[in-house]
């Protein structure tokens, strides 16, 4: 039986998501830097589930995919400033000007050659927003252009289905994109989460795909019933007993490989566990994370998603400096 502290914790959560609309739920972390086909995070999942089926087969891809993200979310950003969009343009793409970062230049240079088989999303997002929807700063035809090229890719492919676990799916925030990029039939897919209101309307979306509601702290799934397991925006929100049960639950699930995208890190020291109202917005320590990842058998590696894109593409200037990725793969 769950400790009555857990039973209080699962109870406010499980409030603090249904006191909003399925509506607001079903669009509420999907939008603007969460989108997740523009979301460096989501764009990794995506690579990572891609390497876990065919290893290697799409790094160029993958590459391709997070300068995209990168780029997408550099020119959202001018446009929340109320960048003019045609002298973006111009600016871009025929007068190559100083004050262009050089890596969405290049990326120009890369989608105006001949070689190139990506659509030229820059000018897609350049283009105004729907005049019905004049708030959505990135049109819907430059956010989708990826998820043809990767159908594309994977036709005709086989691989051994791998079976993945999502905790705190969402309103299949993440397996959207993951199904739009025709990853889902690869996949035997579940997704839990603890609000009802979100399984329903990850249900009503794909009424196929094995959602159903219920906590990360007690899943009553047996031991190592999935290859990989994932987890966006989880360990934040938890009491330090919470997380450290969420994260036992995840490794004990999973067969190969546990992936944490997490938004609030420090590099070293201790957890800061910060109680808001219900639930928590706690600050985590990478170098904690990963001794409690190696007690509970795992190697852990960890990506600190700023300097990753100041690494591979020369951006400064990430809008959220302490995102970070934690990857525990199980030692055999």
């Amino acid at each position: 039986m769950e400790p009555a502290s857990i039973q209080r914790e699962n109870a406010q959560l499980r409030e603090t998501w249904e006191q909003y609309s399925a509506e607001h739920l079903d669009t509420y972390l999907v939008a603007g830097v969460e989108d997740p086909r523009i979301n460096i995070q989501s764009i990794l999942t995506r690579a990572f589930l891609a390497d876990a089926l065919f290893p290697e087969r799409f790094t160029a891809l993958i590459h391709e995919e997070l300068r995209f993200g990168t780029v997408l979310l550099w020119l959202r950003e001018q446009f929340e400033a109320n960048a003019n969009r045609d002298e973006l343009r111009e600016a871009i793409c025929f007068t190559r000007a100083p004050h262009i970062p050089p890596f969405v230049a290049e990326a120009a240079r890369w989608l105006e050659a001949d070689t190139c088989p990506l659509p030229h999303y820059i000018e897609l997002a350049l283009d105004p927003p729907p005049a019905d929807a004049p708030e959505q700063l990135l049109p819907g035809r430059a956010l989708d252009v990826f998820g043809p090229v990767w159908r594309r890719e994977l036709a005709g492919l086989t691989a051994p289905r791998l079976r993945v676990f999502e905790a705190a799916c969402g309103s299949a925030n993440d397996y959207r994109t993951i199904h739009a990029h025709g990853l889902a039939p690869f996949l035997d897919y579940t997704g839990l989460d603890i609000s009802e209101k979100n399984i329903a309307n990850a249900l009503a979306r794909f009424p196929d795909a094995a959602f159903r509601a219920g906590s990360i702290l007690a899943t009553g799934l047996p031991d190592a019933a999935f290859d990989c397991v994932f987890a966006h925006d989880l360990l934040e929100h938890l009491s330090a007993a919470g997380g450290a049960i969420a994260l036992g639950e995840m490794v004990r699930l999973a067969r190969r490989e546990v992936w944490l995208h997490l938004f609030n890190t420090r590099p070293d020291g201790a957890h800061d566990i910060i109680p808001k109202e219900q639930y928590h917005w706690n600050r985590l320590s990478l170098a904690a994370l990963r001794e409690a990842g190696v007690a509970l058998g795992c190697a852990v590696d960890n990506i600190e998603i700023a300097p990753l894109l100041r690494h591979k593409f020369g951006l400064c200037d990430y809008y959220n400096p302490h995102a970070a990725t934690l990857i525990l793969k199980k030692n055999a």
